[in-house]
């Protein structure tokens, strides 16, 4: 089995269109997508309808997601916050139809396989970010199979483990190239980040997606460019903050 890795997509329909146009000769036969449909940019329906028609394995609840479905059920506080990510997913609540509005209300906050299990955040609490290795370490022993995938950081990467004679054997591997292999070691025990579609966080301006060959053991890490100008320009029209812009092309 073959798994395309897609999260933190933010309403962005350009990058997702250029992720699924670059994965067409990937060869992948499911997809499961790991949070944060929307928030930040200008286009969550055509990116949740795109979402639906691609019929994910799982789709986990990102922090944005889960905004849109406190604010429709009223549950929490964040209808009267002045959170700028609040007042974008309230303007999202604004122009997504109802069918993606329930699409959305589907999402879980965590998924498992025998081989894998899948969350947003984190295990230890659902929106913490796993960007160091102590919580990494933290959170490794949460879940009982050999891999967690995980989104929220934006930060395409590894953490694993092993066990040795002299102990727990930790190595840390960021994924800074177009294209990298990373076959998982045996006995091995890891978390992988596959990075974000729609809103790269490690200084690279380009759209981050993964494919996990199961039977292969194997992760595929990808990145594509994407027209970040035109992502722009729906910024500015839309009078979305310019921030928004300008981190695209800095890739943060």
């Amino acid at each position: 089995m073959r798994y395309l890795l897609l999260s933190d997509i933010h309403a962005n329909s350009v990058a997702l269109e250029a992720v699924l146009k670059h994965s067409q000769k990937k060869k992948w036969d499911k997809v499961l997508f790991l949070g944060d449909a929307i928030g930040y940019y200008t286009d969550p329906e055509p990116v949740l309808s795109c979402l639906r028609e691609l019929e994910p394995e799982i789709c986990l609840m990102g922090n944005h997601d889960q905004i849109l479905v406190d604010l429709d059920t009223g549950a929490g506080n964040t209808t009267g916050t002045k959170s700028v990510v609040v007042k974008l997913v309230q303007r999202h609540q604004e122009i997504i139809s109802d069918t993606n509005r329930d699409f959305i209300k589907t999402f879980t906050m965590q998924e498992q396989s025998s081989y894998w299990t899948a969350v947003h955040g984190a295990l230890s609490e659902p929106w913490d970010y796993i960007d160091n290795l102590m919580v990494a370490q933290k959170n490794i022993p949460l879940f009982e199979n050999r891999l967690c995938f995980y989104g929220h950081t934006h930060l395409p990467g590894i953490y694993a483990t092993t066990e040795s004679s002299k102990g727990s054997l930790w190595r840390t591997m960021p994924f800074k190239s177009d294209h990298m292999v990373y076959r998982i070691p045996p006995k091995a025990k890891l978390m992988f980040n596959p990075g974000s579609v729609g809103q790269p966080r490690d200084h690279i301006p380009k759209a981050s997606y993964a494919i996990f060959d199961e039977d292969n053991e194997a992760i595929e890490m990808f990145r594509t460019e994407f027209d970040i100008a035109k992502v722009q320009k729906k910024v500015v029209e839309h009078d979305y903050p310019e921030v928004l812009a300008l981190r695209l092309a800095q890739g943060r």
